[in-house]
């Protein structure tokens, strides 16, 4: 009885493991370009784009550029919370691609690091906060459309006690609400 089981488990086993030969393979014409859909096994011809299409995608590939292009934060000195040229410069280019969507709102987030109490880091990131909305208020968008909120040292973006952590926790960060 046992042989009879081994063989029969070793038949199942050569008959599962049989492949197809690649000659059981019918190729598509030379004519014809195609796909075939992995979900339904449908054949999908390739579609050519026409250039109003190619425009379209052309722009669409601009406009997630200028997206990723778009810094969200800027930094501050210890215990500061005036802008520098580099945070101004962030700043312009925020200022640019809110003047192209007058329909996004922002949120200006203010932080600081762990040093000081959280009474006193709540109001310092407020005042960071600030700053970027008076410069971005100056520079041409309406106040309305942007909020502050002060997180102090409760959000930090790092974590860790050393001066090059407490630089990358010191920040204003924009956030489209």
């Amino acid at each position: 009885m046992l042989k009879y089981l081994l063989s029969i488990t070793v038949f199942s086993l050569l008959v599962s493991c049989h492949s197809r030969h690649e000659n059981d393979i019918t190729p598509p014409t030379s004519d014809t370009k195609i796909e075939e859909s992995i979900d339904t096994g449908e054949v999908i011809p390739y579609q050519t784009l026409d250039e109003q299409q190619v425009a379209t995608m052309d722009q669409k590939t601009q406009d997630q550029l200028q997206e990723v292009e778009v810094q969200d934060r800027v930094f501050f000195g210890y215990d500061a919370f005036d802008l520098d040229d580099e945070s101004k410069k962030i700043l312009d280019v925020q200022v640019a691609w809110l003047k192209s969507d007058l329909n996004i709102n922002i949120i200006v987030e203010g932080h600081c690091d762990e040093r000081g109490t959280r009474e006193y880091n709540i109001a310092l990131g407020e005042k960071r906060a600030n700053s970027v909305k008076k410069y971005l208020v100056k520079n041409g968008i309406a106040s309305a459309r942007i909020k502050i909120v002060s997180y102090g040292k409760e959000r930090p973006a790092f974590f860790g006690a050393t001066e090059e952590i407490f630089n990358k926790n010191r920040r204003a960060v924009t956030v489209v609400n």
